[in-house]
Formats: C-alpha cells, sequence, structure tokens
C-alpha cells in the first residue's frame, strides 16, 4: 500500500511539470541505472538519453509473475525497488532471487539471430512483495536503434558474446540469418505498404480514367442522337407527299398557259 502510495505521489507531481522538465528529470535520474546494464555499458548518451524516456514503471503485486519460462520476450526488466523470485513451475522451488538493479531479458529484445532459446524467457520469474520495475519494450528499443546502427551492432555483438559464453548460440544460425526477425519482418511490412500504396495509386487512376471514359461516351451518344433529330427533321421538310390516284379516277390536268 505504501508502494503504491509513493508512486501515485510521484507520478502525481510528474504529471504537474511541463513535459520538457519531466524528460530532463528523467534522463537525470534514470541514466545511470540504465548505462549500469550489461549490454549498455559504452553506449551513446544520446541513445541512452531516448532509451530513458521510453522506460515505462510497473507495479507488481505479491505472487504476479512478471514473466513464465517459455513466454516469447517482448520487454527488459530493471527492478527499481522490491524483490523477485526465480521459481520453478512448482512455484515453491526457489532457484534465484533479484533484488534492486537488477537486469533481466534484455537479451531477448535484441532478437539475436542463432539465440537457441529462440528469444523466449528461459525461467519463471514471481514478485514475492510489492516490487516496483522499469520496463523496456523491444518496440521501443529496436525504434530508438534505427538512429543508431552502430550502437545497434554494437550491442548485438556483447548479446552474441553473452550467449556464446553461456553455449546458448547458434553459430550456423546467426551466420545463415543475417537480419533479425524483427528486420525481417519491418522489411515485409514496408514492401506491402509499398504495394497497398502502389495499389491504391493505380486503382484511383483507373477509376479517374473510367469517369473521364463514360463522361465521353455520353457526350457521343448525345451528339449522336441529336444529328439523328436533326437529319430526320430536315428530312421530313423537304420531302413531299406523292398523291396516289384510284383506279377509275381522272388526273386534272392544269395547262401552263391559255390561249386568248
Amino acid at each position: 500500500m505504501w508502494v503504491t502510495h509513493t508512486m501515485l505521489n510521484e507520478e502525481t507531481v510528474l504529471a504537474s511539470l511541463p513535459d520538457k522538465l519531466k524528460a530532463e528529470i528523467a534522463i537525470n535520474v534514470h541514466m545511470d541505472i540504465l548505462s549500469q546494464v550489461g549490454i549498455f555499458q559504452d553506449c551513446e548518451p544520446g541513445l541512452l538519453a531516448e532509451l530513458v524516456l521510453k522506460l515505462r514503471l510497473q507495479v507488481f503485486s505479491p505472487g504476479d509473475y512478471i514473466c513464465r519460462k517459455g513466454d516469447i520476450g517482448r520487454e527488459m526488466y530493471i527492478v527499481k525497488k522490491g524483490r523477485l523470485s526465480v521459481v520453478g513451475n512448482d512455484e515453491k522451488t526457489v532457484f534465484a532471487t533479484l533484488g534492486e538493479g537488477s537486469v533481466f531479458g534484455e537479451l531477448s529484445i535484441l532478437n539475436i539471430a542463432g539465440n537457441k532459446t529462440g528469444n523466449r524467457r528461459t525461467a519463471n520469474v514471481m514478485s514475492t512483495g510489492y516490487s516496483d520495475l522499469f520496463v523496456l519494450s523491444k518496440h521501443d528499443l529496436w525504434d530508438a536503434l534505427a538512429e543508431y546502427p552502430e550502437a545497434k551492432e554494437m550491442l548485438i555483438a556483447k548479446g552474441k558474446e553473452v550467449l556464446l559464453k553461456d553455449n546458448l548460440l547458434d553459430q550456423e544460425a546467426t551466420e545463415e540469418g543475417g537480419e533479425s526477425v524483427d528486420e525481417k519482418m519491418k522489411l515485409i511490412e514496408q514492401k506491402i505498404d509499398a504495394l497497398s500504396e502502389r495499389f491504391l495509386t493505380l486503382s484511383l487512376r483507373f477509376d479517374k480514367r473510367l469517369t473521364e471514359l463514360k463522361k465521353k461516351i455520353n457526350l457521343l451518344e448525345v451528339k449522336h442522337r441529336t444529328e439523328k433529330e436533326e437529319r430526320s427533321h430536315f428530312h421530313q421538310l423537304t420531302v413531299k407527299p406523292e398523291l396516289h390516284l384510284q383506279p377509275g379516277e381522272m388526273s386534272l390536268n392544269v395547262p401552263n398557259s391559255y390561249d386568248c
């Protein structure tokens, strides 16, 4: 209760501050926390500042699972306050305890090709009491790394070293894999977006052309109908009706001139 109340007070105070000041406070307060994470050491300050602003604070109650073994890793966690337990499936066997400053899940969000775990969680992590954790999502990490290609290569290289040390890296798959799953998905999405945009453009052009063609056809039909009506009217004016005599009727010859 005290933890939740304290966190709400902090959020209330921060919410009343201008965005720029909130960002500066967040960077000053949390920069050291992030820079102590193994894979982020030696990263550019600009990248760390961006990542700090993307950190989200989550509160877990006693018995809450932060992650379960086999789950796809989509976030990394930094313990701000509280205590976590790495437990077995029976929820009783405790393999390790994580306290303030502990970090986990950082390798899974790097999407390293050849990771034998398949970027999945390798353990169950449960909150022992009330715990405050900073969370960085895979999406936010890769979004920030788009502007820092050198840092991206360095992070992946560090991640490979850790996996290799723990015998969790398939080097053949690493060489063949090339791009990460996220990168491949991003390329596919970009191609789909490009094709959709192209299709929309062609569809609009076709609709425009079809509309113009219909207008031309309508004009031609009107013109043809008008000309036909004019010809019919002219024919009626120029043709004289013929006189037909019935049998036994005499024709009346009118002389052109009279003799006097």
